[in-house]
């Protein structure tokens, strides 16, 4: 088989072997691109935004509660700018199929008002009184799978959260929800789950719409983390976490109907959330955070008190967070980073060797189609007589003399019909044919259709000189013609007779 020839099935060959390719690469390839990256590191600042509806400068758009209040005549709440920082890193435990965060994140004062003047807070470490730089602290940690992105606590991961430098961590074992990123190939469904770190609280997402952001399509999801009372959590100790309640005269709030100045009033600290997220939908990398966080304390009154008490809200905090300028900027690149191989190898390089499997596939029927049976060779005008290659076996096997008679000739074994060498002594001419007679042989002294005419004369009816003319010599053996020396001719009309009888 010629190289030609295996052309059309090795092509056939070669495009089904793309085409299953193409197939298989985003089906199972893309797969193991689809996974939480195990170098992830992530750094996100998130300054205060001014908000419609309440009062503040742009420099100064949250409201803070004036700790240093606590040993005044009155409640304070102070306007501020403050400033939420998070790193996310990858730790262990981290493996084939989950992978660990450790997340620590921090809110600062940058500044605040503290009656007409604007106060920027001393420094960590420095004596910073009852106004410090630090507002809140937290450092979680906790394990997810690669793939969902959900918590994987069970088999040696972990779900804690440690809220004070000094103690030890919470753990959090009934953990469920998304936080931190999502997972890969994010759809536009109400499905997704998010957890609440400091309600501790797992909520619903809402999809809302596609909005783009620093050149990346993204699906915007809401959340309403309802109203939880802080008090009730507790620290590594199971007491209740520091500065979740108060305890006052009614006068420090301002004063109610039906009671004294003097009269305490306790009171816990409750917090609400509306978190917006922007997420890449292809690498699930969250490209902003908007969240609008409400803490106030309420008093713990019973329920046929007054409703000035029963209505009462003290703001500790309300401020609207989002990610600054840079940090979009540089996790929608990180997102670009994640997203270029998957559709590298799940959208462009299967559509590429699609392309050349089915190219090559039809190739190679065409090369097959093309290369088809070979054509037969044209039959030639002439019938097949048997008798005229008996005719052509016989020449060169027998001789005659002057009498007409025809013997074997010389070295001619009977019976053998195997052609001879080429000897022009004993070549002859093969007998005319003609249509005259059924058997297909001329009568002697016919012409021969294939003489020229001049050699023969001008009279038509010129015959064939005869053995018996006057004249006739023996020819020589070379000379004898065919008609004369052939033993079918002789015993045409004698069929019994064998050649030299």
């Amino acid at each position: 088989m010629s190289a030609r020839d295996l052309a059309g099935p090795v092509a056939i060959f070669l495009g089904a072997l793309l085409l299953v390719a193409a197939i298989a690469l985003p089906l199972y390839y893309v797969g193991t691109l689809k996974k939480t990256p195990m170098d992830l590191d992530i750094t996100s600042v998130s300054d205060s935004q001014a908000q419609q509806g309440v009062s503040g400068s742009d420099a100064l758009p949250a409201k803070i509660f004036n700790r240093c209040s606590l040993e005044g005549p009155r409640a304070e709440v102070s306007d501020a700018h403050l400033t939420d920082q998070q790193r996310v890193l990858v730790v262990d435990p981290a493996d084939a199929d989950k992978v660990t965060f450790q997340a620590g994140n921090s809110v600062r004062i940058d500044s605040y008002t503290d009656g007409d003047e604007t106060v920027t807070p001393p420094a960590d470490g420095a004596d910073s009184g009852c106004m410090s730089s630090l507002l809140t602290a937290t450092r979680d940690r906790i394990t997810t799978n690669r793939e969902t992105a959900e918590p994987q606590i069970s088999g040696g991961g972990q779900s804690e959260v440690q809220v004070d430098a000094g103690e030890n961590s919470v753990s959090l074992p009934d953990r469920k929800g998304l936080q931190y990123r999502f997972p890969f190939g994010v759809e536009k469904n109400d499905s997704y789950l998010y957890f609440d770190l400091p309600t501790r609280t797992t909520n619903p997402l809402t999809f809302v719409d596609e909005q783009e952001i620093q050149g990346v399509k993204t699906y915007h999801f809401t959340q309403e983390v309802p109203e939880m009372d802080l008090s009730t959590l507790t620290d590594a100790n199971d007491q209740q976490l520091a500065g979740t309640s108060i305890d006052q005269p009614a006068g420090w709030y301002g004063g109610f109907p039906g009671s004294r100045n003097n009269d305490r009033l306790p009171a816990s600290l409750i917090q609400k959330t509306t978190r917006d997220l922007y997420v890449d939908p292809v690498s699930g990398t969250i490209i902003n955070e908007r969240e609008h966080v409400q803490q106030y304390f309420k008093l713990n009154v019973s329920e046929d008190s007054p409703p000035e008490m029963l209505d009462y809200k003290l703001t500790a905090l309300d401020v609207v967070f989002s990610y600054n300028q840079s940090t979009q900027e540089q996790l929608a690149s990180d997102a670009k980073s994640l997203d270029d191989p998957i559709k590298l190898w799940g959208r462009w390089i299967p559509i590429v060797i699609g392309i050349l499997g089915a190219l090559l596939l039809a190739a190679g029927v065409w090369l097959l189609l093309r290369g088809g049976p070979k054509t037969p060779a044209p039959a030639t005008d002439s019938p097949y007589d048997p008798n005229e290659q008996q005719r052509t076996d016989l020449i060169g096997q027998y001789r005659g003399d002057d009498r007409g008679n025809v013997y074997p000739a010389a070295g001619a074994p009977m019976g053998s019909h195997e052609q001879q060498p080429y000897d022009p002594d004993q070549t002859r001419q093969i007998p005319a044919v003609r249509d005259d007679r059924g058997d297909g042989f001329a009568e002697v002294g016919d012409h021969y259709p294939y003489m020229d005419q001049q050699r023969i004369g001008d009279d038509a009816s010129a015959q064939q000189p005869q053995t018996g003319d006057p004249g006739w010599t023996t020819p020589q053996q070379s000379d004898v013609p065919q008609s004369q020396d052939d033993p079918l001719r002789r015993n045409r009309d004698e069929p019994w007779r064998r050649p030299g009888e």
